[in-house]
């Protein structure tokens, strides 16, 4: 048995609408149970859905303050006065800052920015900053990506007489900002037909209702950047936002979103994975580490020569970013293994000077190392104050968490599954201690598995280039609508192998019933050990196209797997036994031996159990050393350890087989009629002469002979043979030898030199029995 790493959730569609789908729009079964898992279950809606060209915009003028904002930016250009964008650090503010500094630009007007440093000047506009615009005579500010919960900020802009526009996409307060205009589609009263934008969505809604015209596709690439990275929902407009802007990214659109593609080593179709995990890191990284003026920069670059040293710098701050996050992922992996240990329920993890700028990274691997809620703290040697970033498990309010200790807190805010605070350094060990009770109290020990949502079950054969293309339809993939992800059952497997680096990938090959699907785990080359090659695994993964020299071939790709029943693992043959069984963990391993010797002989030590009758093994891998005397002992054994689920299979002899083959009745009758013909002869001279006249080896003939002595059909004297001539009738088998080498013949027949697939099918034989036993009274199968 081979446990998976996730709680697999397999969703289940309406059949009826699947079928609908798949005879209106001429597509697979597959895409058509996506579809219908999204939602998306009207023919028409679906058809948009996977062909984003025939997807229209929405009206911007829907946007509640629209009409308002557009009016006033466009006397602003007219007029001539200077607009400062109040933007913010993280990839998403970036976008939407240099977004409509480009539109306003191209529109004639005087444009300045401001992006808060996350050290100096924390989230979103301040009251600082206004004063700033105003003594720059600035007579318009725009928000983008923040503003919506700054209130002091819009309010010091109104007695300044400095008009303020926010346009933002975070969930707006109770109270909202004294601004002249709020573009945020998820305010009250804003009936803008889609709310699920990112602020660079609604920054490139502005600019749609100033320049309605002049769209680009610069503009919709820097868009689509900041919608990818700030994981609003890949539904509706975000799919058509980003689908034209990968298209334009594809043929080249801004100086710097190139210089950023060459830097992270695109140079293929650009999916919303490439924005992500390549271009979206390098540009937060800026704001994380200094300011995002950098970053802002090289998004107004209009030049690949103005572009590529802001690239570099930017490259340079990630590959600091990556350094900073990795050294204290050690030390913070240090402290969280102790407090995993002792059981806690969620990780408080605090270090002195730890950069503020990268703990919500750590906390989010720390997350997807022990799947705790955890916050990072960084503590301020010189004030004593601890700031922290914190993230959260599915079933763990976090927000609320850290209500419940917010005696111990100096300021907290966030969501249910990220938030942030600060705490004096002596309140830590109280708000660890309360933290983890409000955890406790919240989860229960199922909730301490991460869940894996699956779509749909498919087979080997199902997976081809064709389909995979039609799935690839439903791209671009994101929140809400993730890449689709597969259930293979109880699949054999023709090959298995780990490969890459350190071994550290797990490659094989699945067979169908007519064709063969290659398979890579990324990370999970550590579990070729705990795979058998006869072992039908159930996997979790998605699909691609591997395209290699010219050659197209579909693969799968394993996120998990699992496998129910036990596994037998052949050691038969395997030179490094000791090496083997010490790679095991010593907890939950049996080395048992049938014979005291073995252990010696096989030179393991003295941590080997020695069978004795009725015993039970209570640990889950059982290696059984060597042959047991008789084949009632291993099954027994094996029906008295319902704990055991993996068998590792030694089977040390120290000769092997005692003949080429068991000598048949003819064999015994051709000899004996020898002896009786001779009555009598030297034992070793004649069984040199039938060894050359009948081609058997000599063994089989002292064997034989050894079998009549005991039968008592001759007699040995000093090596001299002599016929009895007057024997007792008795068959073969009253002979002792004759049947402890017959048993011992079957005993290595059966464990030694069998198939694996016998093997396995001998064990499941026994362990049907154990789990019938041991099957609780009233139990009923399939309930």
């Amino acid at each position: 048995m081979l446990k998976s790493n996730y709680r697999w959730i397999l969703k289940r569609a309406d059949e009826e609408k699947v079928r609908a789908l798949t005879d209106a729009l001429h597509i697979s079964t597959l895409t058509a149970r996506l579809l219908v898992l999204r939602g998306i279950d009207r023919p028409n809606k679906a058809d948009i859905f996977l062909h984003t060209e025939k997807a229209q915009f929405h009206d911007p003028m829907k946007m509640l303050g629209m009409k308002e904002a557009a009016e006033r930016i466009i006397r602003a250009v007219r007029d001539q006065e200077v607009i400062r964008v109040f933007g913010d650090y993280d990839a998403d503010g970036v976008t939407s800052t240099a977004l409509l500094i480009r539109a306003l630009r191209k529109m004639g007007a005087r444009v300045t920015s401001y992006i808060p440093n996350r050290f100096k000047d924390g989230y979103g506009p301040n009251v600082r900053a206004v004063e700033k615009a105003e003594e720059d005579r600035v007579g318009l500010i725009v928000t983008v990506d923040s503003g919506i919960a700054a209130l002091e900020a819009a309010s010091r802009a109104r007695k300044l007489g400095i008009d303020y526009i926010v346009t933002d996409h975070h969930e707006p307060p109770a109270v909202l900002p004294n601004a002249f205009a709020i573009l945020n589609p998820k305010q009250p009263g804003c009936d803008y037909p889609f709310k699920g934008l990112s602020g660079a969505g609604v920054a490139l809604k502005l600019v749609q209702a100033v320049c309605p015209d002049q769209l680009n596709d610069g503009w919709i690439a820097l868009a689509s950047v900041g919608t990818v990275a700030d994981l609003v929902p890949m539904r509706d407009e975000n799919r058509l936002i980003v689908s034209k802007g990968l298209r334009a990214m594809d043929g080249g659109s801004l100086a710097g979103i190139d210089a950023l593609k060459i830097k992270a080593g695109i140079n293929g179709t650009m999916d919303s994975d490439m924005i992500g995990f390549q271009l979206a890191p390098r540009l937060n990284a800026a704001g994380r580490l200094a300011d995002a003026d950098a970053a802002l920069c090289l998004l107004l670059a209009d030049s690949a020569g103005e572009a590529a040293p802001l690239a570099d710098r930017l490259e340079e701050l990630n590959r600091q970013r990556k350094a900073l996050a990795d050294k204290i992922m050690i030390e913070a992996d240090k402290e969280a293994s102790g407090y995993y240990r002792r059981g806690d329920k969620a990780l408080v993890l605090a270090g002195k000077n730890w950069h503020q700028g990268v703990i919500g990274i750590v906390a989010s691997r720390i997350v997807e190392k022990y799947y705790r809620p955890t916050i990072i703290l960084s503590i301020d040697e010189q004030s004593g104050a601890a700031k922290g970033s914190g993230r959260s498990i599915d079933g763990f309010n976090l927000y609320r968490g850290l209500e419940r200790s917010s005696e111990h807190l100096t300021q907290f805010g966030g969501h249910q599954m990220a938030a942030g605070l600060s705490l004096p350094e002596e309140e830590i060990d109280a708000f660890r201690e309360d933290f983890n009770l409000a955890a406790a109290e919240s989860l229960d020990d199922q909730a301490f598995v991460p869940r894996l949502a699956v779509d749909g079950e498919c087979t080997p054969d199902q997976i081809t280039v064709d389909q995979i293309e039609e799935l690839d339809k439903m791209a671009p993939f994101g929140t809400d609508n993730p890449r689709p992800t597969f259930r293979m059952d109880t699949v054999r497997l023709s090959k298995i192998s780990a490969a890459g680096r350190e071994k550290a990938h797990l490659k094989v090959t699945f067979q169908g019933r007519e064709k063969e699907l290659d398979g890579i785990g990324f990370g999970l080359g550590g579990r070729l050990e705990q795979i058998s090659p006869i072992d039908c695994p159930t996997v979790i993964g998605n699909c691609s196209i591997n395209e290699w020299n010219g050659f197209r071939k579909p693969q799968f790709l394993i996120e998990d797997l699992c496998i129910d029943g036990p596994q037998i693992f052949d050691w038969r043959s395997e030179q490094r036994i000791r090496e083997k069984i010490s790679a095991l963990p010593s907890e939950s391993a049996t080395l048992l031996a049938f014979h005291p010797e073995s252990a010696e002989r096989l030179r393991i030590g003295n941590s080997v159990t020695l069978f004795e009758p009725g015993m039970s093994v209570s640990r889950p891998n059982l290696v059984l050393l060597d042959l047991p005397e008789q084949e009632d002992q291993l099954s027994e054994l094996t029906v008295n350890s319902p704990r055991v689920h993996r068998v590792y299979a030694v089977f040390y002899h120290q000769r092997e087989h005692y003949f080429s083959s068991f000598p048949s009745r003819n064999h015994f009758v051709w000899y004996y009629a020898l002896i009786r013909q001779e009555h009598s002869f030297m034992l070793d001279v004649m069984a040199q002469k039938i060894a050359r006249y009948k081609g058997w080896p000599e063994r089989t003939i002292h064997f034989m002979t050894k079998v009549f002595f005991e039968l008592g059909f001759v007699k040995i004297e000093k090596g001299l043979l002599t016929e009895n001539s007057a024997p007792v009738k008795a068959p073969l088998t009253a002979s002792l030898t004759y049947r402890k080498e017959k048993k011992q013949l079957e005993l290595e027949d059966l464990f030694c030199y069998s198939p694996l697939s016998s093997l396995k099918t001998w064990f499941e034989k026994q362990m049907k029995y154990r789990d019938k036993a041991t099957e609780p009274e009233g139990t009923m199968n399939g309930l």
